[in-house]
């Protein structure tokens, strides 16, 4: 019991915390006795016969009166709470340890016989079957001493004060701030101190609010509740009295937050405790109603986590299936759960809050905390297991491909013992400085601990980053060239005959180098990790014991400054060594740099499709040059319309382009579709600002560089097959001449007769193009656009006859509509397929295609086209009017 009991706290327990002498002795001799009965209640209370009420009853009531003062009362209650939460908290994560450092040693078995392993694991977690599995709250173990306490204390002035402590601590738990780990990559990512916090002040939470509602529920206890009469008479009684705890704002606070994960399973907790008639209440009815817009609204999306997601259901579950929850309710509940309004609450409107809060009370602002706890990955295995066993286990066990109906096919099971003992002394050592630090800090100012958690955490990240931005960007760049080397030398060993063999053999060369990789990415790891050892302690011991001499308040003692200096340096390089672990052991950051290096090296260096080697002309200007100077033209375009243009400057540099796809070997894919995807955007701007120029001549050079066979094997990847897309034609919309869309609508109509252009490409560009809204001009010239590319379009199969009529009606269609209501008629019946009836469009749509087409090549038209949505909504459309 000694090291359970709560230390003296210099801040609140001192003389000056009470209002005379003889309240602070006779708070002392309180105490006393309060220890006293807790060690008669730990000796007797597994004995047969025992009672606490006859045993204790009268010695917990003589306690409580020694001193009849409110301040006493505060006290006592204060130290009620605090050996509540170390007893049935602290206590039981201490043997946690002791569990996790021997679960350590099971789980290097994994690799020595999984089979035994995994039947082990099953033995371990798989529960024994029930018939109810919904289990109502209890008090379990030492919980059970301070339920008896309460119950048979028969205090009321002790009930209020408790009360009191009890909700004034539960409001700090649930204000707590967990934030992601500065010092990981990922933004939801947290560290296991933050995990191990995380649960902590969710498990007290849990607790605290269990009690708190069975000191609320304790006046309202009666066995007669079953009958209506009663029940309602009771709740037009007590409707009119508002609870001392306002778990609406709590919730509501928790919406806009985003720590549901943290609300939600202590607030559970206190409903489950309450009386059937406090349920019914209008307050206890509109949080029940909001817990079940949680339950039904909390899916894994971006507002929430799949763990967050898996307790909340699971907690919610539990909640609404106890006998004392009232089930009529949920008819009328489902009826009129909406999304959309639990949606609202994260902006925490305050006519919402107006409607559902007591006047007066505080919200709090939703720029008030870091990071969203929903999001965060916090909730591990652990969690699920504490807060709802039956979950925890089914995950568990889920994960391990088991079932939990097979419960008896695991009968024998070897211990694996021997290895046990030999941490259980490193095991202690641990655990008794653990409570070294604990019993160090209870003798300080609250502020002591948390000013070295604080420094501890900056130090911590401070010492990563210097990791990262100074020993790992060395590490990496060195190793990068070292890999490189092997690239070229391996390179150089299976150099091919024929020049597209190496495209053929690149999952070769790549299981070729996988040796190296693995050998590369180990030695420099274990360079890093030599030059960490030897840097980051003496960096990290330096920090910390200039931050703990600047921050400790200027008083405190030599051996106090040090203690915390040690504590603080201890917690940050744990933090530091979890980093090195997850990220640099093993090799895996810098085996990930080298698999982009090796994708780079083989696009770089694998030729676009097996072909005859090229000529190489030194004379044909480079890459770098001719890029250049078509993005100096398109900048001149853009600056001044392009006034100095002339077509004999146009057409050399498109001849130069040529040359160089054409007649310089050196060239890489990287750098060929760079100088495609400039050609194309070179096209459209003499297009929309210089259509003048953009002349025959012109048209066939830009046909000619795309019809290179390069340019083909491009084809998934080419600029050509988004010639129609929304960008582009804002591009064009820029020039407000009409000419342009008439030019355009040529070229492409030229682009498809030369086969650079698919006709089916282009009809999924207009799909994609007609999803979108566009304003009624847009759609006009994107119509005249259309006319011209299907003119004198000849078919040649039925297919593309098929896929150019339907073009043409869209085309007539847009452009028989003269008013915006009338376009928006047509694209909203073909975006539905439920056309509203409109004489004025009847005409175009049967100009279209009315003559060409029956139903049944409609409707095989839609096979053609894929279930193209936009078209095929459309051809529906035209069914619809005929």
């Amino acid at each position: 019991m000694g090291d359970l009991n709560v230390c003296f706290q210099i801040d609140t327990d001192n003389r000056e915390n009470f209002p005379s002498i003889t309240a602070f002795q006779t708070f002392k001799d309180q105490r006393d006795r309060f220890y006293e009965i807790f060690r008669i209640w730990e000796k007797d209370h597994s004995v047969d016969g025992w009672t606490f009420q006859i045993a204790l009853g009268s010695k917990v009531r003589t306690m409580l009166t020694l001193h009849n003062d409110a301040t006493n009362y505060y006290h006592f209650a204060r130290l009620f709470k605090s050996q509540l939460l170390i007893s049935c908290i602290q206590n039981r994560q201490q043997a946690q340890i002791e569990d996790d450092e021997s679960i350590s040693i099971l789980k290097t078995l994994k690799n020595v016989n999984p089979q035994k392993l995994n039947q082990l694991q099953k033995r371990l977690v798989t529960p024994q079957p029930s018939k109810n599995q919904i289990t109502e709250p209890s008090f379990p173990g030492v919980q059970e001493f301070f339920k008896d306490f309460i119950l048979f204390a028969f205090n009321p002035i002790f009930y209020v004060h408790l009360e009191n402590c009890l909700i004034h601590e539960i409001m700090e738990l649930n204000d707590t701030q967990f934030n992601n780990s500065e010092i990981e990559d990922s933004e939801t990512t947290v560290d296991e101190q933050t995990q191990e916090n995380f649960i902590t002040c969710l498990s007290s939470l849990r607790l605290l609010a269990k009690v708190l509602g069975l000191l609320v529920s304790l006046p309202y206890r009666s066995e007669s509740n079953n009958f209506k009469e009663l029940i309602a008479t009771q709740v037009e009684v007590r409707s009119k009295v508002v609870p001392a705890i306002n778990l609406h704002l709590c919730l509501h606070n928790a919406i806009a937050l985003g720590k549901l994960s943290l609300t939600v399973p202590w607030i559970a907790k206190y409903l489950a405790m309450m009386d059937t008639v406090s349920l019914r209440l209008p307050y206890y009815k509109q949080t029940l109603e909001l817990l079940y817009y949680i339950h039904k609204y909390s899916t894994s999306d971006s507002f929430i986590s799949h763990q967050a997601v898996i307790l909340l259901k699971s907690t919610l579950n539990w909640l609404f299936e106890l006998p004392n929850i009232p089930k009529d309710f949920y008819p009328t509940w489902q009826k009129t759960f909406k999304v959309k309004e639990l949606r609202n609450l994260k902006q925490l409107n305050k006519q919402y809050v107006q409607k559902y809060m007591l006047v007066g009370e505080p919200t709090v602002s939703v720029t008030s905390t870091k990071s969203n706890l929903d999001k965060l990955d916090i909730i591990n295995e652990r969690t699920l297991h504490i807060c709802c066993p039956l979950v925890g286990i089914n995950v568990s066990v889920s994960n391990t491909n088991t079932n939990l109906n097979n419960y008896n096919s695991n009968k024998h099971i070897t211990p694996v013992s021997s290895q046990l003992n030999k941490s259980a002394k490193s095991a202690g050592i641990k655990h008794l400085e653990l409570q070294l630090e604990e019993a160090f800090f209870h003798g300080q100012p609250a502020s002591t601990r948390k000013t070295v958690d604080f420094v501890s955490e900056r130090v911590a990240s401070t010492c990563v980053k210097h990791i990262c931005n100074t020993l790992l960007m060395t590490s990496r760049e060195t190793n990068l060239n070292n890999f490189r080397e092997i690239l070229k030398m391996k390179q150089n060993e299976r150099q091919p005959e024929k020049f597209g063999e190496q495209l053929i053999n690149a999952k070769d060369f790549k299981a070729l180098v996988v040796t190296d990789m693995n050998t590369l990415a180990t030695n420099v790891s274990k360079e890093l990790k030599g030059q960490y050892e030897a840097t980051i302690p003496g960096i990290c011991e330096s920090r910390v014991t200039k931050s703990i001499e600047s921050l400790l308040a200027e008083d405190s003692l030599a051996p106090v400054k040090e203690m915390c200096c040690k504590i603080a340096i201890r917690l940050a390089m744990e933090r530091i060594y979890q980093w090195i672990q997850s990220h640099i052991v093993g090799g895996s950051l810098f085996i990930k740099d080298m698999e982009l290096e090796l994708n780079r090296f083989l696009k770089n260096s694998t030729p676009l499709e097996p072909m005859q080697e090229k000529k190489h002309n030194p004379n044909a200007i480079s890459p770098t040059t001719i890029t250049d100077n078509m993005r100096e033209f398109i900048l001149l375009i853009l600056d001044n319309g392009g006034d100095s243009l002339t077509i004999t400057v146009i057409t050399t540099i498109l001849d130069t382009l040529y040359q160089t796809l054409n007649e310089r070997a050196d060239l890489v894919v990287g750098t060929e579709k760079v100088l495609y995807s400039l050609s194309t955007d070179f096209a459209l701007f003499l297009v929309a600002y210089r259509s003048d120029l953009f002349i025959p001549k012109v048209q066939e050079k830009f046909i000619t560089i795309w019809s290179m066979s390069r340019c083909k094997a491009l084809e998934s990847d080419s600029p050509i097959r988004r010639i129609f897309s929304s960008r582009n034609v804002m591009l064009l919309a820029q020039s407000e001449k009409e000419e342009v869309w008439t030019v355009f609508g040529k070229f492409i109509k030229k682009l498809i007769e030369k086969n650079v252009l698919d006709i089916n490409c282009f009809s999924d560009q207009c799909v994609a193009l007609f999803r979108q809204n566009w304003p009624v001009p847009m759609l006009m010239r994107l119509s005249t656009c259309l006319m011209e590319v299907m003119t004198d379009f000849k078919e040649s199969d039925r297919t593309t006859g098929k896929v150019r009529y339907l073009l043409g009606w869209i085309a007539e269609a847009y452009k028989e509509c003269e008013s915006s209501e009338e376009m928006e008629t047509l694209y909203t019946g073909a975006i539905h397929g439920f056309p509203q009836s409109n004489g004025g469009l009847t005409n175009g749509i049967s100009t279209g295609i009315a003559s060409s087409f029956d139903q049944d090549g409609v409707l095989s038209l839609i096979v053609v086209l894929g279930g193209s949505l936009s078209l095929v909504a459309l051809v529906f459309a035209f069914i619809t009017y005929r």
